[in-house]
């Protein structure tokens, strides 16, 4: 595949400079003094930027390139220095190491903060028209970033690579550099290719490119891919949802895969022709464990069926005050039915049959004792369905303990969910525990990142759980309360 490239000149005033530096490094600059410790002055972030300019020349005599690369490379990426000092930080460096600056900005630009300097790195790239480092301005630019939730289109990164190839050849660009990266040691990037792919509106440019590239056949991820999407139709969105294709495409799942398939044959054909998500697939193995007839209920039958047993007038539904919050926030079906599907409603389906059942039941509230009692984390787990129809509560340590208001899921557990139905955690940190009753900020996120059906049961009083259906995007509904059983 040609790319038509487009690039933007380097900028004549920095070239310049460029050849400048030497003689400006060796002065002082106004304001400063003599500069008697170079090592001193650069690890100061509270140093002028004349100061540290005056330093890099003296630095480069007294402790060699070497030491001078290493305090340097610190400026680009520390917190506190000025920005003026971290672009004199970046000319050097330029001109020094080039390929040990590509290096740390691989690592580094992904995860840096301080957002004025990450887009004004992204700027600095354009002016020099690195085009080696677009892997690292999509690695970057497919990872979240403090500072920029705003209109994705704004991301410096996005704006960076559109600068050096143009508007109409991202996508081109996009699809490049997924298929000439390396199947094993660049398996992330291609895989954050294909996210920004997704997120950028080119599901068919993926379906096309599933069918028609031509790539090794010992390419797992086209392979997995393509086996997802002809038996399910489903296409992944997401790094995560990736991983999740794949593992279902793993031997010691092929049966799993197998059933998936056989239900999503079984659907008729107006549902196949419906876009299905991974966390759909599960539910639909479970359902048709649980009563093949559900899959040919309607969303409309679905619905009324819901309203009956968790929508009932006046019923009480569980939430955090969120008043002064921007946006819509309701967790009652009628209230949010315009943002559910026929996947979601199936989810919910599913889901409330599940917490009817006794021994269901008894297991939660067991183990939202023990989480009650355990101050050093949340506890949490996967909702999973057997063979034979029967609900199974299992549950996972977390991946590390860090505080009674958190859980982190483990890879075990994420193993398991990949052939579950629900990811779930507790909100026990007291009986009356009411006021966190529902998904936090941090449940979003994960919902978002991990895109499963989730679950959070929250302590109303000794004897009362009360129960949240989520999933990304923010939509929750609350599933009513459990009583604890006798």
């Amino acid at each position: 595949m040609m790319i038509g490239w487009q690039f933007i000149g380097p900028s004549i005033s920095r070239r310049l400079g460029l050849l400048g530096i030497a003689v400006m490094f060796a002065l002082v600059g106004c304001g400063g003094g003599k500069v008697s410790d170079p090592a001193q002055v650069l690890g100061d972030p509270g140093q002028s930027p004349a100061r540290h300019q005056a330093a890099v020349g003296i630095a480069q005599a007294q402790l060699g390139a070497k030491e001078t690369e290493r305090l340097l490379r610190r400026m680009i990426v520390a917190p506190g220095y000025a920005l003026e000092s971290r672009e004199m930080a970046w000319d050097a460096l330029l001109r020094l190491n080039r390929v040990e600056l590509a290096r740390q900005l691989e690592i580094d630009l992904p995860r840096l903060g301080m957002p004025l300097w990450r887009a004004r790195i992204c700027e600095l790239i354009v002016e020099e028209t690195w085009i080696e480092m677009t892997p690292t301005l999509i690695r970057a630019w497919a990872r979240p970033s403090p500072g920029f939730d705003g209109d994705p289109e704004d991301r410096p990164e996005r704006k960076a690579l559109i600068a050096m190839y143009g508007e109409d050849q991202l996508s081109k660009v996009l699809v490049q550099v997924m298929l000439d990266a390396d199947p094993i040691v660049a398996a992330n990037l291609r895989a954050r290719c294909w996210e920004l792919l997704m997120a950028e509106g080119r599901r068919d440019t993926v379906v096309e490119l599933l069918a028609s590239a031509e790539v090794d056949e010992k390419d797992g991820l086209f392979r997995d891919l393509r086996t997802i999407t002809n038996l399910t139709g489903v296409v992944p969105v997401n790094r995560e949802e990736i991983l999740w294709a794949r593992a279902l495409c793993a031997p010691e799942n092929r049966e799993f895969l197998e059933e998936i398939a056989a239900v999503v044959e079984s659907l008729p054909e107006s549902r196949r022709q419906k876009v299905l998500e991974m966390r759909d697939l599960g539910v639909l193995v479970g359902a048709s464990r649980l009563d093949p007839e559900l899959l040919q209920l309607d969303a409309s039958e679905l619905e009324s069926r819901l309203r009956a047993k968790i929508d009932t007038p006046n019923r009480r539904v569980y939430a955090r005050d969120l008043t002064g919050y921007r946006g819509r926030h309701s967790e009652r079906l009628r209230e949010v039915l315009d943002q559910l599907d026929w996947g979601d409603l199936l989810a919910i389906t599913v889901a409330v049959e599940a917490l009817q059942i006794k021994p269901v039941r008894s297991h939660l509230f067991d183990h939202a004792e023990r989480d009650l009692l355990d101050k050093g984390t949340e506890y949490g787990g996967i909702i999973s369905i057997d063979d034979q129809g029967r609900f199974v509560v299992l549950e996972f340590p977390p991946r590390r303990r860090n505080g009674d208001s958190r859980f982190e899921a483990s890879q075990a557990m994420f193993d398991a969910g990949y052939s579950g139905l629900f990811h779930f955690h507790h909100h026990a940190q007291k009986y009356d525990n009411k006021e966190s009753a529902g998904p936090h900020q941090g449940d979003f996120l994960y919902a978002m990142a991990n895109r499963a059906n989730c679950l959070v049961f929250t302590f109303i009083d000794s004897r009362t759980l009360n129960a949240d259906w989520y999933r990304h995007g923010g939509v929750v509904v609350d599933l009513g309360v459990l009583r604890r059983p006798d």
